[in-house]
């Protein structure tokens, strides 16, 4: 079997100037909860290529075992290094697809036209799909064929307003809590940095890097 993991190639936090990317961390846990289940895994992002990395949050800890895995992998650094773009895969490969943490994505899967045709195909295929943390941004601009936004009706975790602003969001980004709720998804919150996760049917959201271990573990044993 195959996997996906979609990563953000956005590196600003908006104009703030500060750097942001992928969360290591959490990438990682979704790249060896498949590997490990034995699934073929391929890397994309809007860009393709190297996707930039997060090193000002915490789950950037290099002292962490899951990351200490990935730098000792150099296949797993040649995969993350090499990246296809969206355009380049196609839903009907893949029996499973996680979208890990990535601050990024709020300015480039939230409004990119190729994510959102992708998932749109991949409800419809029915395949089990994880978002963590602002990985979730990738369902924001979604609407079905009803032209009704995606997630409304639908149960979804995300960042709330206080873990955005511990991590320093600047003023201008998007809030998933307010804009998932406002399109009528049922937003669920856990408590402000531990470990939470939504299943709703085959979409699984984790509110934070925190969560990603449990996310991916929940896409593999919902893909099998």
């Amino acid at each position: 079997m195959h996997a996906l993991i979609v990563l953000t190639s956005h590196d600003r936090l908006g104009d703030s100037g500060r750097k942001t990317g992928v969360c290591l961390e959490s990438f990682a846990h979704g790249y060896y909860a498949c590997v490990d289940a034995g699934f073929e895994v391929t890397i994309c992002s809007p860009l393709g290529g190297q996707a930039p990395i997060d090193k000002l949050c915490n789950c950037g800890n290099a002292s962490l075992d899951i990351v200490k895995r990935f730098h000792a992998d150099r296949t797993a650094r040649e995969d993350f290094s090499d990246a296809l773009t969206l355009s380049q895969v196609c839903a009907a490969d893949f029996a499973a697809v996680y979208f890990p943490e990535g601050c990024g994505a709020l300015w480039d899967l939230a409004d990119d036209p190729t994510a959102q045709s992708l998932i749109l195909r991949l409800q419809e295929l029915r395949c089990p799909c994880a978002f963590v943390g602002h990985g979730t941004a990738a369902l924001l601009r979604i609407r079905g064929p009803d032209s009704v936004p995606l997630v409304k009706g639908r149960g979804i975790t995300a960042p709330n307003r206080g873990e955005d602003a511990a991590y320093g969001m600047p003023a201008d980004a998007v809030s998933l809590e307010r804009e998932l709720a406002s399109l009528g998804a049922s937003y669920i919150a856990g408590p402000d940095g531990v470990p939470h996760l939504v299943q709703d049917g085959r979409w699984i959201t984790g509110q934070n890097s925190a969560s990603s271990a449990i996310a991916a573990r929940a896409l593999v044993l919902a893909a099998m």
